[in-house]
């Protein structure tokens, strides 16, 4: 019987072609909706997890200005507006409960292709905040030296020992000492020289963009910053504890996911309120077919049930279609997010996954046994004798 009805609901869907279109497209768009918004929640907070994790610092000292701003160079590459004094460094290790603090000089150049060349001049003290760094070769320690990492020097084929023009900049010429593999962030494309031939190249001499600070324990990071902020120069620095800023810029993504989530919820309410219309009018029109099917011995429950699989088809064909949508068009989505958001990791933020595809595919269920319930039941309490008139 079960195979029956389901033949039956199948064809009746293809009665209408234009409107089964229609209310498909719709459902369609709003599961291809929440579907994207799910992926990027769980995107974004992976991404921003990774990029702690890659930082490997807590605490992030910049010049006076937008923490933002600050934060998102140091994690992505650009030439940098201000500088600190690398005085500053000595009052930074200083203080009571620094384990590491590893000062950096960051620059940004860019070719005629309009590629960016990002150079950072460090110290030493880098691999104890980079952990999770496999160096191939030596950290560079002498003038000339250059630690590169592993996209670009697979960009560039270069290798170990070998000597290249630095893109971008006229009479540089660097020896690649070590390269570095693959971390899967920004460091990936950076290169990394010692930082009194950094600031000798880039002409700073005894100036910083950033020092990235680890401390002796996480769970003292207020009394650190607190610190921090009162010793002698630290009305010329920017303290920025990672956590708490990722934490505020997390709000104001969950301020912009909830809108997005309730623009996907209403559009997922219109979607299923216009389904329910398109099967009420599909029950006005088939009447006299149910009072036939009644006649001859169809149930109140078999009608019941033939409506209700006419609803939940279209919907699981639409939450289908919805689902492929959302990964089809995931990397426009993330480009159109990425030029929005205070910040952005480095990670794939809108990435579907199967798990997410089938939760959209029961919520898409539950509405369509909802959207379905009213014109099935009306379906079901038409009178034979009355139907045939």
């Amino acid at each position: 019987m079960l195979v029956t009805l389901l033949k039956m609901a199948w064809r009746n869907l293809f009665r209408r072609r234009l409107r089964t279109v229609l209310t498909l497209a719709g459902v369609s768009v709003a599961v291809a909706a929440l579907c994207s918004l799910l992926s990027f929640q769980q995107g974004y907070q992976n991404g921003m997890k990774g990029e702690l994790e890659r930082l490997g610092a807590h605490v992030l000292v910049v010049p006076k200005g937008c923490p933002y701003d600050a934060a998102s160079i140091a994690l992505h590459g650009a030439s940098w507006p201000c500088y600190l004094k690398e005085a500053y460094l000595t009052q930074v290790k200083r203080t009571e409960g620094v384990q590491t603090a590893a000062p950096v000089l960051m620059n940004a150049n860019y070719t005629e292709s309009g590629e960016a060349i990002v150079t950072l001049g460090v110290t030493p003290e880098i691999l104890a905040v980079k952990k999770n760094w496999l160096i191939a070769g030596a950290f560079p320690t002498s003038n000339g030296e250059v630690l590169v990492g592993s996209a670009f020097a697979k960009k560039h084929n270069l290798v170990i020992g070998q000597t290249f023009d630095l893109p971008g900049s006229a009479g540089i010429s660097l020896k690649v000492c070590g390269t570095l593999a693959p971390t899967q962030g920004a460091d990936d494309t950076y290169l990394h020289l010692t930082l009194a031939d950094a600031q000798r190249l880039m002409k700073r001499p005894g100036e910083l963009t950033h020092i990235l600070v680890r401390l002796s324990d996480p769970n003292e990071m207020e009394g650190v910053v607190g610190a921090l902020r009162a010793c002698e120069a630290g009305m010329e620095m920017n303290i920025v504890p990672l956590s708490h800023l990722f934490n505020t810029i997390q709000e104001l993504v969950n301020s912009m996911r909830l809108l997005l989530g309730s623009v996907a919820l209403i559009a997922l309410f219109v979607a299923g309120a216009a389904v329910s219309n398109t099967v009420m009018m599909a029950v006005s029109e088939r009447v006299r077919e149910i009072g036939v099917l009644r006649a001859v011995g169809a149930s109140k429950g078999d009608v019941f049930a033939l409506i209700l699989l006419e609803t939940l088809m279209l919907c699981l064909i639409a939450g289908v279609i919805g689902c492929l949508a959302s990964a089809v068009f995931a990397p426009f989505i993330e480009f159109w997010l990425r030029n929005r958001l205070p910040f952005s990791p480095t990670d794939t933020l809108v990435k579907p996954s199967l798990t997410l595809s089938l939760f959209c595919l029961l919520l898409t269920g539950i509405f369509g046994a909802i959207a379905g319930m009213l014109p099935s039941w009306r379906a079901a309490k038409l009178v034979p004798a009355l139907s045939m008139k």
